[in-house]
Order: C-alpha cells, then sequence, then structure tokens
C-alpha cells in the first residue's frame, strides 16, 4: 500500500469545532487518524482533494458489480418500504454512484428520482447501461436544480467523503421542500474504530482491508458529531433508524446469516437503550421544518 508523504498531510484543523490540538489514536500506511482534543471529532490527516472525480477511473467496467447491486438491495427495500411505499414526491439521491439505488426504485412509480454524481464515468454508466436520464454529473454542493422541490434527499456512504461537508448539507436543505427528509448512510466510529484496531493487532496493516480507510474517509462521525454537524445546517429532529446490513462478498455463504443474526442483536440494543447503545452504521435522518 501507498505511503503517506509529508504532502500529503492536511492542515490539521479540526471540521467540528475548529480546533488545532488533536492526538492520534490510529495509523494507516503512515496517515494518522486524529481525534480532536477538544470536542473528540475524529478525521483523517490525509489532504484529500474535496472534489475529486476519479473514485471510477476513466470508465466503469462491464461487471456484475455485486458490492453496489446484489449486496445491497436488502438495505435499499427496507428503505423503500419505510419511506417511500404509499407515498409519491421527488427524490434526489446526492452521490450516486453508479445508480443502481436509483434504478431500485423502479417499482415506485409514484416517485420521481434524480441523482447527482461527480465521477463522470459513474455518471454515464447510470445513464447509458442502466438507462437513468435523471442523473447529472456535477458537484454535489453546486448541482443545478430548483430549490425547495425535492421531498426526500439521499446520501448513501458519501458524507465521510467530503472534507468540508457544510456547503453540500446547505445545499439539500436548500433543495429540500419544508417537510422533507434527508438521508445519511455513514459508518459509526463506534463501531469502526474498534474493529480496525482488532484488525490491525490480529494481521497487521495489509493491502485489501478496510480498516478506517484513511486515504478515502475524511471524517468518522458518531451520533453526537453528525447531529451537532447537521444541526448547524438548518436541519431539525435528526433521528436514527435501522436498515438491514450490506450482506458481504459473492459466495460466502455463512457471512450474511452472521450480519443478520448482529443487525438484529444491535437494533434491540438501540431500541431498549433508547437510542443510548446504537452499534449500527448510522442511519440518519433529518428533517427540514
Amino acid at each position: 500500500m501507498e505511503q503517506a508523504t509529508k504532502e500529503d498531510v492536511a492542515p490539521l484543523e479540526c471540521l467540528m469545532c475548529g480546533g488545532r490540538r488533536h492526538r492520534p489514536i490510529f495509523n494507516e500506511s503512515g496517515i494518522d487518524i486524529l481525534r480532536c482534543r477538544d470536542c473528540s471529532h475524529v478525521f483523517s490527516s490525509f489532504a484529500a482533494d474535496p472534489h475529486y472525480t476519479g473514485f471510477w477511473g476513466e470508465e466503469v467496467e462491464d461487471s456484475d458489480h455485486f458490492y453496489w447491486k446484489t449486496a445491497r438491495a436488502r438495505m435499499y427495500r427496507d428503505f423503500f418500504k419505510r419511506f417511500l411505499a404509499g407515498r409519491s414526491g421527488r427524490l434526489l439521491d446526492m452521490g450516486s454512484g453508479l445508480g443502481f439505488f436509483l434504478k431500485a426504485m423502479a417499482p415506485y412509480a409514484t416517485w420521481e428520482a434524480y441523482g447527482c454524481e461527480i465521477s463522470p464515468a459513474a455518471a454515464r454508466y447510470a445513464r447509458h447501461t442502466l438507462g437513468l436520464t435523471n442523473v447529472i454529473c456535477s458537484r454535489l454542493d453546486d448541482v443545478e436544480l430548483p430549490r425547495n422541490s425535492f421531498d426526500v434527499v439521499t446520501m448513501w456512504d458519501v458524507i465521510d467523503h467530503i472534507p468540508r461537508p457544510d456547503p453540500l448539507l446547505r445545499s439539500c436543505h436548500a433543495l429540500l421542500k419544508e417537510g422533507g427528509i434527508c438521508f445519511i448512510r455513514t459508518p459509526n466510529l463506534s463501531v469502526q474504530l474498534p474493529r480496525a484496531r482488532l484488525n490491525k493487532l490480529l494481521r497487521g496493516i495489509q493491502p485489501g482491508i478496510a480498516y478506517l480507510q484513511a486515504r478515502d474517509h475524511a471524517h468518522h462521525y458518531t451520533v453526537s458529531s453528525i447531529r451537532r454537524l447537521l444541526e448547524r445546517n438548518g436541519f431539525s429532529r435528526v433521528q436514527f433508524t435501522h436498515l438491514r446490513p450490506v450482506h458481504g462478498v459473492a459466495g460466502r455463504l455463512l457471512l450474511p446469516a452472521i450480519k443478520t443474526v448482529c443487525f438484529a442483536a444491535v437494533s434491540a440494543l438501540a431500541v431498549a437503550s433508547r437510542g443510548r447503545l446504537n452499534f449500527d452504521n448510522l442511519f440518519v435522518l433529518a428533517h427540514k421544518e
């Protein structure tokens, strides 16, 4: 795995409080993951491009894209049943990637589905391969769409990649109608950090193991930090829910069963503790009122 250099290190200023006092809590291939000493927010020291377009390369290969399509299908179905079924409106998926979430919305004909994706290659795949004509290739915080025109804005594993997410969240707030919701899925630091430390202890740093993805994940949120971030950008009634997990990789039959049992356990714990103990990914609902 490529090592970080001094030129890769970002100005060490905390997103949440602006503080400059931090301490390293994890190191991944020479890149420090830092915890703010003033507010405890956790972030990567890697100087990521804030408008990186190269995640999908120059062209998306033609394959089954198991992780993006099949492994996430049950999670998407949970979302549809909970938030779309029996209703109508307009939905915007920010950071829509290859478009499989939008494609899966097809049975919900009472909804107009739109996508915004910064990668030209991914946007082309969504439009030309999946036939999604309403996918726009644009910076997420600068998309040209009518204000107050969407009932739901979604971000699936997007916000953790954005070094400075406030402009994006302000844009989402402006695009939503009064009473609309912003739905966010992002990793939960309370789960990811212990898992990364255990992986490093048992296997060291190896290529192909996720750890904390120091080059890709700019921020690592908790229930409290994502709530504060959303509230300072105009959202209210920030709530947390649970959807079934992403189901591993093709060919591993036992892993989905294990994930299902773990999901049931963490969901029950969250309910029993009235949300104080959340060891799931963060599935966040924020309202525009």
